[in-house]
């Protein structure tokens, strides 16, 4: 899925405010698959309101509405595309501005804190995937404040998600130990992975020192990470580690 046909869709969303997934793909051009994927994504932009009927056997498409308490917010996000030549409807005046690299970066956030780990086995490779794609389009931009912040903080997700996904392919039910429903099933990590797990206990010591600081706007984010971490089966493991990096002479 393409930026531009994400932001398509999430157009869509805000110009319709009720819609089903064939007139998303309808307004935005795009196919049903990608809608899907921007609804799960993006999903804090929309609610379910129940289901349309059609007068004909078979299942009823589910409908949806535009989410009024994140309006705004995707209002600022679709005016920063507008010089990407997408048929915009009209936007109301007077909205705060979106730095768009900071706005990849916690769609990226999102689906690594929110979606992922909610999300069926044989869906994470395509989550991961999907928030390694922000990454990698912005990460040379994400140099200096919110942004870096941001950036460190879906890498950390990243990295971590791997380490499991690695450990996943070495577990005969990964799926148990994925939700925490079976973690003394965890297959031993192996040595590179406890060296991993290791710096992302580091990583995780110094990004606790700033992301109070970005978290203004988004109060979910430090509780989120957390949780994240807590849940995760090698969360022991990376607490042992969140400490600060020991200096030269304390080192044995």
């Amino acid at each position: 899925m393409t930026m531009l046909n994400r932001y398509r869709v999430l157009n869509a969303i805000l110009a319709l405010r009720e819609f089903t997934v064939a007139d998303l793909a309808h307004y935005s051009g795009a196919k049903d698959n990608t809608v899907r994927t921007v609804l799960s994504r993006d999903a804090r932009f929309v609610e379910r309101v129940g289901t349309q009927a059609q007068g004909r056997r078979g299942g009823q498409p589910i409908q949806y509405r535009l989410c009024t308490a994140t309006e705004d917010e995707l209002v600022g996000m679709l005016r920063e595309v507008d010089t990407l030549g997408v048929d915009l409807p009209p936007l109301p005046e007077g909205c705060s501005d979106v730095d768009p690299v900071v706005m990849s970066l916690k769609a990226a956030e999102d689906v690594l804190l929110r979606q992922l780990p909610a999300a069926a086995n044989e869906e994470r490779a395509q989550l991961l995937s999907l928030a390694a794609a922000d990454l990698e389009m912005v990460q040379f931009l994400a140099d200096h404040g919110e942004a870096a912040v941001h950036r460190e903080v879906v890498d950390l997700l990243l990295r971590l998600a791997e380490v499991e996904q690695e450990a996943a392919v070495l577990t005969r039910d990964a799926g148990a130990w994925l939700h925490r429903q079976d973690a003394s099933a965890l297959a031993a990590p192996s040595h590179e992975a406890e060296k991993q797990l290791e710096a992302l206990g580091r990583d995780l010591y110094k990004l606790l020192q700033v992301v109070p600081a970005v978290s203004k706007d988004d109060p979910l984010l430090l509780s989120d990470l957390f949780r994240r971490i807590g849940t995760s089966p090698f969360g022991a493991v990376i607490a042992k580690f969140c400490t600060p990096e020991p200096r030269a002479s304390e080192e044995i």
